[in-house]
């Protein structure tokens, strides 16, 4: 009988988060595509309303019931759908969350899935909840090796040569510290992230500032919410629009990185979450496109999305400049 127990207990610190699941509600975005790329949307019961709109997700998630929004769901909706967990991101919604699951017996799990430097135990743990062990270590093996690969470049690039890069995330001159998801891309590809030593993960610069700091390169993330980006778009004039707004700000064409043309519009889809590998390669080609001119970042991300996701490529997910 001992022996049994201790089986018993051995298998389930095995499965680390006990037997897989098989009713969930998502309200982690990220996590719904992995969970989707593992095959295991079948479990699904019901998402966020923002999950449902994301394109590359429709076909194996549409018609599941929303639950509200990604930080406020409505608890008693969620709870009807009679989930074993709910998975949300580690920091939202807030522990009123749990207050209104935890005593119905719904768990709640929480795990980013965002960040690159935690993505692959996120996608682990993932496919440890939903018993998909093997799809998981697929998918971690394919983005690894084309991290890998930009990893060995970069290593090779003398420290005088590393470009000075500001990165704008989604809101003007909100840019990203040592820590935060962007900086982490920044680094990973190998440029000098500016507002690496900020004190607070999204540090709000003046433009006077960035124009001192004069970065060689800028990269601005772009959501769905400012301007048409990402899967199923074919028009690039909103883009092209907000690349002029840009780079027309006062006093920016004596910046080096508009005077030459370095100025990139990269969308939420491939800047964090399960693509932000993708994300890497783009950026690690424009700071350095002389070394990784043989890197071919949508056809990477073509790759992925046909191998996980079962969809074509069809969108513009980055803009150049024209």
């Amino acid at each position: 009988m001992i022996r049994l127990l201790c089986l018993t207990l051995l298998l389930m610190a095995a499965q680390g988060e006990g037997a897989p699941l098989s009713r969930v509600v998502l309200l982690n975005g990220d996590a719904a595509e992995i969970i989707c790329a593992l095959g295991a949307e079948g479990r699904v019961v019901g998402v966020s309303h923002e999950i449902l709109k994301c394109p590359e997700l429709a076909l194996k998630l549409s018609g599941k019931p929303s639950v509200g929004r990604w930080n406020s769901p409505n608890l008693e909706l969620t709870a009807s759908l009679k989930p074993d967990a709910v998975i949300a991101y580690s920091r939202w919604p807030d522990s009123r969350l749990e207050e209104g699951l935890n005593p119905l017996g719904i768990k709640v799990m929480r795990i980013d899935c965002y960040k690159l430097d935690k993505l692959t135990g996120d996608i682990k743990r993932l496919g440890e909840m939903f018993g998909k062990r093997e799809k998981a270590e697929e998918m971690i093996q394919f983005i690894g090796a084309k991290l890998k690969l930009v990893r060995e470049g970069v290593k090779r690039i003398p420290p005088k040569e590393r470009v000075k890069v500001y990165v704008e995330s989604y809101s003007d001159y909100v840019s990203v510290a040592r820590g935060s998801g962007g900086a982490q891309l920044c680094e990973a590809a190998g440029g000098m992230n500016i507002a690496a030593d900020q004190p607070v993960p999204y540090p709000r610069l003046s433009p006077e500032w960035v124009l001192r700091e004069n970065p060689q390169v800028i990269v601005k993330a772009v959501s769905r919410g400012r301007v048409k980006v990402g899967y199923g778009v074919d028009d690039a004039v909103p883009l092209r629009d907000l690349w002029r707004e840009i780079t027309s700000r006062p006093g920016w064409d004596e910046i080096d990185a508009v005077k030459n043309g370095r100025v990139y519009l990269i969308s939420a889809d491939i800047w964090t979450g399960p693509r932000a590998f993708v994300g890497v390669c783009y950026l690690a080609k424009w700071f350095y496109p002389k070394r990784f001119g043989d890197l071919e970042p949508r056809k990477i991300h073509e790759e992925y999305l046909r191998r996980f996701l079962g969809v074509k490529l069809k969108g513009i997910f980055v803009y150049e400049g024209k």
